[in-house]
């Protein structure tokens, strides 16, 4: 499927559309200009990853997939659904997806940035593989972004130790799924249909070897996985393919006692449980979260694997106390109840500005999510959220809980994604970045130097004010677009004197900061174009971070 220009050249705007129609905005603006591009992170058969920074931002890094568009044409597709799956996932252990480009040569991807390497990297030098407690702790939080995935009826259908990144080099770095490329959302109509034996041939259930499978061939691969890390080898294997489909769909599981002796009884229950060969009677993601193996507590005594069960039930992930809620003084109300939507374009605006903040800034309040949402769905539910106000000591009503819940919870994606299917009624949830977005310090975040950042975000042209083309060129980058009713709107709520331009200040004045625009006072031209408008190089950059 091919690409359609727009024919408005100013909106630099291209499509590409999904497998079901649905299309994927891209944007052409040069992101050379944008971006500041480093050293290369991997090199792939249809292009390669690299390291980059935001030209007006020097806080943040980025990966930035450059695919070669002679290397997948006719399979565009594929990419506007990987790009199309990632839209809708927002789970605090999935890989972000932020932005979309394209020129002649190349598809960009712009996408979290993770140093800490994939999982099988993260096995300690002097370990052949990890502790059952190091492995908890990395299967609870996979699982519940497994689970949170399934919830919105996608199959990732390549979960592998390859496909798990870790955003940080140190020990309690947050895991990340990521390579949604093979990823599908399943409905009823597809649940008759022989469906493609796709992924890695050692992860693969014996369902999807028959071709009729659902979310539960996940469950197998995170089970390999899972028992992969913690013996140093599948426990599925052959010299070729057709050997292994038969091993994977014929053989039993076994635990050879040399690797296996020392490890609890829970620990292979649930992986029998995991590769059952049935996946009728395999257990969902959610049921599997509450497996006796999370509720292990693993002590390591004198630097040998030693297992001591409490007598109580120990969620070690789940652990909240209501202190915990407290970083810079207010409480989870206090967080929330101050927030305003305001404007439709300030609430796009705060998006972005979570997007550019680094993963140190949003750490306690990712925790905090986290914990708020104890049945691991990736959304706080309206009982989540009454429960943590009252443990914390807020004195809330019902109704305060509700309004808090329509407030932040509200969804306008069906407003900015153009789909093709028909909307339908989902219960009320507050989104993890919608969370992160509410709970934000503007006082604090939002300087003189964050705002201008953020406001030469839209206008990357430097002409000093922001138009109604540049908003949606913004939106083709997320891969979305807005009707002209909304973008009309859009513009009229922050533009007093209806000259279709939004200037610094009338931006500053949408954010609701005080003092900043008078702290911001260009009067020397020669000055505003030194801060306002860097010398652009059109070539490439490529920069050493450190």
């Amino acid at each position: 499927m091919g690409c359609c220009i727009n024919s408005n050249k100013l909106n630099k705007i291209q499509t590409i559309k999904t497998n079901n129609g649905v299309i994927i905005f891209t944007s052409t603006a040069d992101i050379h200009k944008i971006y500041n591009f480093g050293k290369m992170m991997g090199l792939g058969v249809f292009g390669k990853v690299l390291v980059a920074k935001m030209k007006t931002n020097n806080e943040k890094l980025f990966a930035i997939k450059m695919i070669e568009k002679a290397r997948v044409s006719g399979k565009e597709t594929q990419l506007a659904n990987e790009i199309y799956v990632l839209q809708r996932l927002d789970h605090p252990n999935i890989i972000k997806f932020y932005e979309v480009y394209q020129n002649n040569l190349y598809f960009y991807i712009c996408m979290e940035y993770c140093e800490g390497g994939e999982l099988l990297e993260r096995i300690p030098k002097h370990q052949s593989a990890f502790t059952e407690k190091q492995a908890q702790q990395i299967a609870y939080k996979v699982l519940s972004a497994i689970a949170y995935i399934h919830e919105q009826g996608i199959v990732h259908r390549d979960i592998k130790p390859e496909n798990i990144l870790f955003t940080k080099k140190d020990l309690n770095s947050e895991p990340k799924i990521i390579d949604f490329g093979m990823a599908i959302k399943l409905d009823e109509s597809l649940q008759t249909k022989t469906l493609n034996c796709v992924g890695t041939p050692l992860y693969v259930a014996p369902e999807v070897i028959d071709g009729y499978y659902s979310d539960k061939c996940d469950i197998w691969s995170f089970g390999v996985m899972l028992f992969y890390i913690l013996c140093g080898y599948p426990p599925f294997y052959a010299s070729n393919k057709k050997e292994l489909f038969q091993h994977i769909q014929n053989q039993d599981l076994i635990f050879d006692r040399r690797h296996w002796n020392h490890m609890s009884r829970e620990i292979k229950t649930f992986l029998r449980k995991l590769l059952c060969k049935n996946p009728m009677i395999r257990p969902t993601a959610k049921d599997c979260l509450k497996d006796p193996w999370f509720s292990l507590n693993f002590e390591e005594v004198n630097k040998t694997k030693d297992l001591r069960r409490s007598k109580t039930k120990v969620l070690t992930l789940k652990q909240v106390a209501p202190t915990d809620y407290f970083e810079d003084g207010r409480s989870i109300y206090e967080m929330l109840k101050n927030y305003r939507t305001g404007a439709r374009l300030k609430k796009e605006v705060m998006k972005i500005l979570i997007n550019q903040m680094n993963e140190k800034e949003l750490e306690h309040l990712k925790r905090l999510f986290q914990k708020i949402d104890e049945d691991n769905s990736g959304t706080i539910t309206y009982h989540e959220l009454e429960k943590a106000l009252q443990s914390e000591g807020s004195q809330v009503s019902h109704d305060e809980v509700k309004k808090l819940m329509i407030t932040i919870g509200m969804d306008n994606e069906d407003e900015t994604l153009e789909c093709s299917s028909g909307k339908s009624f989902k219960p009320l949830v507050i989104k993890y970045s919608d969370f992160l977005t509410a709970c934000i310090d503007e006082r604090r975040v939002l300087t003189k130097e964050k705002l201008l950042s953020l406001f030469k975000y839209f206008d990357h042209q430097n002409l000093n004010y922001i138009t109604k083309e540049n908003i949606q060129e913004v939106f083709a980058r997320h891969g979305r677009s807005l009707t002209d009713q909304k973008l009309n709107q859009m513009i009229y709520e922050i533009d007093p004197n209806h000259d279709q331009k939004i200037s610094f200040d009338e931006f500053c004045q949408m954010m609701s900061v005080e003092g900043v625009c008078q702290v911001i006072d260009f009067k020397d031209s020669n000055l505003e174009q030194q801060i306002i408008s860097p010398k652009i190089d059109t070539k490439i950059e490529l920069i050493q971070f450190e």
